[in-house]
């Protein structure tokens, strides 16, 4: 097992309210704060009708190596949901706390 970072992310909709939006995984901390830069930025001062946003801060997890090596070429990876759920119960993503 690989440890890399991970960002929960919360979906917000006008009128339907928030849920879970997945997560993103990153290969280190920088690369996390320059995705989380590149979201951020790309927004005016406007709230939008729905948007992502993220939940607490970053956290320590170990992926197994078929995703650490997707992880090691792509920097940063944004998974559902349910992609994140499945990991989870398959053992390839672990979180300790």
């Amino acid at each position: 097992m690989n440890k890399v970072i991970l960002q929960l992310w919360e979906e917000s909709e006008r009128g339907w309210g928030v849920r879970p939006d997945g997560c993103s995984l990153h290969i280190d901390l920088t690369e996390r704060d320059n995705y989380l830069k590149s979201v951020y930025d790309d927004r005016g001062d406007e709230v939008p009708y729905e948007y992502d946003r993220i939940v607490g801060g970053a956290l320590s997890v170990f992926v197994d190596d078929a995703l650490f090596g997707s992880l090691t070429e792509e920097k940063t990876i944004r998974l559902t949901q349910n992609s994140l759920n499945n990991l989870i119960s398959l053992n390839e993503l672990i979180i300790k706390e």
